[in-house]
């Protein structure tokens, strides 16, 4: 698992991964996804696993990865793709198709934090917060400009 969380970091440039913790969130995350992995893009994700192997103790692993050959060839560059949208947004897609297809754990996402929002269409709130404008709001959006 340290070994698919490093690759995992290396390709999505996030830093949580390589600290996971063995009972959060997180760490099911990754036994989720590793398992979606190896099911839908089985051939072209172990040979991405086998190159990050390769590639793991250079200085940059990332750039000897991406500079490898093998790794632009269509299973291990899908496989590659797919891995980033499910840590970002917790979707993947078949060969060829956009992400379409949920990895469980949408609002976890951690594309959401990086765009300082939350996962649209969910909220931890209960329903009908939505009615009550928020104390000191003076706009009703709360702006970064």
């Amino acid at each position: 698992m340290e070994e698919f969380l490093a690759l995992s970091s290396a390709l999505t440039g996030l830093e949580p991964l390589k600290t996971v913790k063995p009972l959060s969130v997180e760490s099911r995350m990754a036994r989720d996804y590793f398992r979606l992995m190896r099911e839908q893009f089985g051939p072209g994700f172990e040979s991405l696993l086998a190159l990050y192997r390769q590639v793991a103790a250079e200085p940059d692993p990332l750039t000897a990865l991406l500079q490898d050959p093998a790794y632009n060839e269509e299973p291990v560059n899908t496989a590659a793709r797919q891995l980033v949208n499910m840590w970002l947004l917790s979707q993947y897609g078949a060969v060829g198709k956009l992400p379409d297809q949920d990895a469980g754990f949408y609002e976890k996402g951690f594309i959401w934090p990086a765009i300082e929002s939350h996962a649209i269409g969910f909220s931890h709130r209960s329903y009908g917060y939505w009615s009550v404008k928020p104390e000191g709001d003076a706009g009703g959006f709360n702006r970064h400009d």
